[in-house]
């Protein structure tokens, strides 16, 4: 009985691991969106040489899920510092 319980454990974790896991297509598709800058002070690879990052508006662990709508583009800068606040 134990391990029937750990198996639907793992598998709903499983699950709830493969919809929020950010694919490259999904990346992409919000980086171009962005016009390929940061949200918050536009910085871009092209003129500042900063690394871009997608970011969870509403973060996962605060129940955001991993689509179009509640992705950004930040700097690696501004990312860091907006940390886990929302």
């Amino acid at each position: 009985m134990k391990r029937l319980r750990e198996a639907q454990s793992t598998a709903t974790f499983l699950r709830r691991q493969e919809r929020n896991r950010m694919t490259a297509s999904l990346r992409y598709q919000v980086l171009s969106r962005d016009g390929s800058r940061c949200q918050q002070c536009g910085a871009n690879p092209q003129t500042r040489g900063v690394t871009l990052h997608v970011d969870h508006i509403v973060p996962v662990s605060k129940g955001g899920k991993t689509e179009m709508g509640n992705l950004q583009t930040l700097c690696e800068f501004c990312n860091l510092g907006k940390s886990n606040r929302h």
